[in-house]
Order: structure tokens, then C-alpha cells, then sequence
């Protein structure tokens, strides 16, 4: 064809040389829009919709929608789909902040349960079926759910308790499930919140499939998922220029996992199991295993996420993934207490024998480090809703000011990367103790102003 037509690179005839040089000529030749044959994906009809029909064939749910503004999008999906302003939300407290997003798009009030707490590693992980029965038995008008599980080290909470739970009060079972898109796909990974009857279930498939940054899923998984509305909402929330790159890197990786998927994660399983039993045998580091299920908040184990505690050595886990850096080695994050790494399909058995080798060189830093990621603490009463908050006008107070003002912003000290503090909830000391504590000892604190030595949060006027 000879284009007339958007975007601006004209099939990269016009495209920078330093981008063709970066990413090839032939790159520019996928960068299409919805021009004749390629379809619409607000209003799939052709090839999308084929595509889309393939992937809901193979994580056999009712419906498969590609997302290309992330899991994001899919959580903004599932929440706005199924409550209104004025509803009540029941969510875990360990819920990415994208879900106070969704709540302040839909006007709606969140009911915070609080999950619990592994103190050997400091790590928060899920939220127990007694801790949701109390909160749902609190809130009989709540007409929705939405539980985050995995979390990001991959511990699993009880899916099918709490999803049984949430469907026999009659209310809808949401489940971020953005570390889960890899499930499906071995009988050694935990399973997905699909087969245990969830209604709505969005994933991040750039998170653990070999796909781009910002591609994921939404899954429809029940009779009770709209997916007139869901489609309906996602073209308001979503990008109208959905890139054709993210939706055919979507489509090849389904197309990979349906024939080659449960081979290629065998082998990455066995390397994340080679990695764990070897740096097991260095003294000095504790990884996590399958042997923190317990039944009640960690029901099950994703074997490709290797979390190393390092304290023993001397370093928090900051420290230590600078000394890492320095050796070539990058993870995925660092927190008080620990490094996170992820194996993947793309994973060699060189690269953990690099790994291996970088660990055994590490020299012990004195006594063991004391630092400790201090318990999360407990969600505080919203005086106004998010979405009453966001509207209002804010001012910028030090954080050691803020107790007893109502937040504006998120805040979501890293780690963990859960927001402490949401729009319209009333600051308590214990969060103002948390967030102070967590900057201090080399935390990142998100929608906060560093000034100085300190930082400052925005708060209602």
C-alpha cells in the first residue's frame, strides 16, 4: 500500500535515522494503525477479535481482552464494570495503587482488609478467608471484591476459599492477578483464580511471558462479567491508538505458550530450582521455598520468583543490590530486607552460575544487619471518599505535620510499593511512623516531596 495516513514515520520513511539505527528498518513496518484488514480493538471485529478468541481458547475463560495501557487498565476494567458512586469495595491492603485509581474514577468507597505479615523475610502476603468473612460480614452492601494474589514474591493466598466466600454473599469476585499470566501454563506453578470461578481476573503478561512492557490481559472468567461494559469502559480508559506492535507480541506469545509453554517453563522450573539449592549452600543468604506454605495466608509458591534475604551478611537489601549492580548482576527490586529475582524462560543456566559465583565472592559486612521492614499498618478511617478527596484542594505539610489531616495523595512508601496512605483517609501516627521509618532507612516513599532530610505529603485543604 502507499500510506497516507498517521502515524508520522510513514512506515519509517520519515522515522529518525537514530531510531532506525536503534531498532532496525524492518521495525517501523509493524507500527501500523487500524488502516484496512487490521481491525479495531475497541471494536474488534476481525483479526483482534481472532486473536483475542485464541488467547480466551487457551486460558479457557468466557472472554480475553488484550490491554495495551498494562494491567493498569484491566484493574480501572474490573472496578469501574461493577460498581458505581456511592458502592462500597471490599480490597486487600496490599493492593497496588492502581486499585485507588480505579475507586476515584468510580466515585466508589473502599473497606480495607488487612493482609498478614511474614516477619522472617518482611514481607507482607495475603489476605486470609476469616479476615475477609469479618470485613464482608461488616459490609453486606459492599457489592464487590478485589483481592491481590500472588503478591510479588510469589506467595499465593487461599483464591478459591476467598472467591467461594465473596460469591456466597453475592458479590463480585475481582482478582488482580497481574504476577499469575504464566500460571496456566505448568501443573508446578500455583493455579489461576480462573479455575477457582473468579469473575473477573486481569494479568501482566510483560511480567513473567516473553512479551513488551505494558502488554496484559483481561480475563472475563464468569457468566457475571459484562463484557459489553468492560469493552465499553476499556474504550474510554484506554488508548483510542492501541499500538499493533503490544497486540501482535500478545498474540505470538499466546500462540508460544499454547504449543511450546509448558516445556519452556519446565526448564526455567528447574533452573530457579538449581538456583535456589545452590544458593542455599553459600553461608550467609536464605531464600524463600515452598516450605512457607502454611495453608492459611501463603497457600502456594510461584518456583520462579527467588527471594534472597541478606542480612545474615551484613547488608539491607538496598545495599546489597548496589554491590550486585556493581558486579553486572541486575534484579527486579531490592527492599529493607531482601533482593527479588525473577527466572524466566529466558533465564540460562550460565546467567545462575554468574549469580552463583558474584554470591560466593560477597564478604560479611560485621554483625547482621538490624534493618527490618516494619508492619504494614492497618488502613485508618476515610473521612471523605477518594474521590471526594482527589477533588478538593491540597497544600504540602511535612509528613511529621500531616497526623490528623486527611490525605490527598497516594502515598506508597517502596517498599513495598502499597499505598499507605489513600485519598481521603485520615493520618494517623502509626502511618506517619511507617512512612518515616521506611524513607529513613533508604525507601523510596512515592507521592511524596523530598526536602532535604525529610519529606512532605499533600494533604486537604
Amino acid at each position: 500500500m502507499t500510506p497516507f495516513h498517521m502515524p508520522g514515520h510513514t512506515q519509517g520513511k520519515g522515522a529518525p535515522r537514530t531510531l532506525k539505527r536503534l531498532f532496525g528498518e524492518k521495525f517501523f513496518d509493524f507500527d501500523l494503525t487500524e488502516v484496512s484488514g487490521l481491525d479495531y480493538l475497541h471494536y474488534a471485529q476481525g483479526v483482534i477479535r481472532e486473536a483475542e478468541n485464541l488467547a480466551a481458547e487457551l486460558y479457557k475463560t468466557k472472554a480475553t481482552i488484550f490491554l495495551v495501557n498494562g494491567t493498569t487498565a484491566g484493574v480501572h476494567a474490573m472496578i469501574l464494570s461493577t460498581v458505581r458512586r456511592g458502592d462500597k469495595i471490599i480490597i486487600g491492603r496490599n493492593s497496588h495503587r492502581s486499585v485507588i485509581g480505579g475507586i476515584i474514577q468510580a466515585g466508589a468507597i473502599p473497606v480495607f482488609v488487612q493482609p498478614e505479615f511474614n516477619k522472617e523475610f518482611g514481607i507482607i502476603t495475603n489476605v486470609t478467608p476469616d479476615s475477609l468473612e469479618k470485613a464482608i460480614n461488616d459490609n453486606k452492601d459492599a457489592k464487590a471484591v478485589l483481592m491481590t494474589t500472588p503478591n510479588y514474591y510469589g506467595f499465593q493466598g487461599r483464591v478459591k476459599d476467598l472467591i467461594d466466600l465473596i460469591h456466597k454473599y453475592g458479590m463480585y469476585a475481582l482478582i488482580d492477578e497481574a504476577h499469575g499470566a504464566h500460571f496456566p501454563f505448568n501443573s508446578k506453578f500455583p493455579r489461576s483464580a480462573i479455575t477457582y470461578g473468579a469473575d473477573l481476573v486481569t494479568q501482566s503478561a510483560h511480567k513473567t511471558l516473553p512479551t513488551l512492557t505494558q502488554t496484559s490481559f483481561l480475563h472475563i472468567a464468569s457468566d457475571r462479567g459484562n463484557i459489553d461494559r468492560v469493552e465499553q469502559i476499556l474504550s474510554i480508559i484506554e488508548s483510542s491508538s492501541p499500538s499493533y506492535i503490544f497486540m501482535t507480541a500478545m498474540d505470538i506469545v499466546r500462540k508460544e505458550m499454547a504449543l511450546y509453554g509448558s516445556r519452556m517453563w519446565d526448564r526455567a522450573i528447574e533452573i530457579a530450582e538449581y538456583a535456589r539449592r545452590e544458593i542455599s549452600k553459600i553461608p550467609g543468604f536464605t531464600v524463600t521455598t515452598d516450605k512457607l506454605i502454611n495453608g492459611d495466608d501463603i497457600f502456594a509458591f510461584d518456583p520462579i520468583k527467588l527471594t534472597i534475604n541478606v542480612q545474615e551478611l551484613g547488608y539491607s537489601g538496598f545495599e546489597f543490590e548496589e554491590y550486585l549492580n556493581k558486579h553486572n548482576i541486575e534484579i527486579e527490586l531490592a527492599d529493607l530486607q531482601n533482593v527479588l529475582l525473577f527466572i524466566t524462560i529466558g533465564t540460562t543456566t550460565a546467567d545462575v552460575i554468574k549469580l552463583k559465583n558474584v554470591l560466593r565472592r560477597v564478604e560479611k559486612r560485621g554483625e547482621r544487619s538490624q534493618v527490618k521492614m516494619p508492619e504494614f499498618p492497618e488502613a485508618s478511617k476515610c473521612l471523605l471518599t477518594p474521590s471526594e478527596a482527589f477533588d478538593s484542594e491540597y497544600e504540602l505539610v511535612y509528613v511529621k505535620d500531616s497526623i490528623g489531616r486527611v490525605s490527598w495523595g497516594i502515598v506508597a512508601p517502596y517498599p513495598p510499593g502499597i499505598p499507605v496512605l489513600v485519598p481521603g483517609m485520615e493520618i494517623r501516627k502509626e502511618a506517619v511512623e511507617f512512612i518515616d521509618e521506611v524513607f529513613k532507612k533508604g525507601g523510596l516513599v512515592q507521592g511524596s516531596i523530598k526536602n532535604n532530610s525529610t519529606i512532605m505529603v499533600r494533604v486537604v485543604k
